[in-house]
């Protein structure tokens, strides 16, 4: 039996604060649960080091899948990796965005401060079809995609035609 959809990812943040309030502002999510975590419970359950606390927000999106939980740890926090291609882990997180708000979202994302990698831009995926999709860098520097997908329709024909 498959399990479910992703319910949430954990991203660690260096202020839980502002980074609620640029994913709030960027993607229109709302806060939900904010938490302190700590103790042993949470030390053994996720294998951190005894002492370790941290202060939570979750943003949720249209629906109850796919939320982000912010973590800011206690401690200095530290950029060891900026998930480039070849770095084992995550490399990203991906959002679906409607490509009549793809622009509108780039522009916002700026506004905010966010490194965006280029402007949205249309790529033919082979045997799927048209994307438009543009990468940004949040405030601590983890990549970000917003990419505008083609319907089913859409990639069904596609299919069909290259199979002639």
């Amino acid at each position: 039996m498959p399990v479910s959809e992703v319910h949430h990812v954990a991203m660690t943040v260096s202020d839980v604060d502002r980074a609620a309030d640029f994913y709030e502002q960027a993607l229109g999510y709302r806060r939900t649960l904010r938490t302190d975590v700590g103790g042993p419970g949470i030390e053994v359950s996720l294998g951190l080091p005894a002492g370790t606390t941290g202060r939570v927000q979750y943003l949720q999106g249209p629906s109850q899948v796919g939320q982000l939980e912010l973590i800011e740890w206690n401690g200095d926090p530290v950029r060891t990796a900026t998930g480039g291609h070849l770095e084992l882990g995550t490399f990203l997180l991906s959002f679906a965005v409607p490509v009549e708000e793809i622009a509108e979202l780039h522009d916002r994302l700026v506004a905010l401060g966010a490194q965006c990698l280029t402007p949205p831009n249309r790529v033919l995926l082979d045997n799927y079809g048209y994307i438009t999709a543009f990468a940004a860098r949040d405030l601590d520097g983890n990549l970000l995609e917003f990419v505008s997908l083609p319907s089913r329709e859409e990639i069904l024909a596609r299919r069909r035609g290259s199979a002639r």
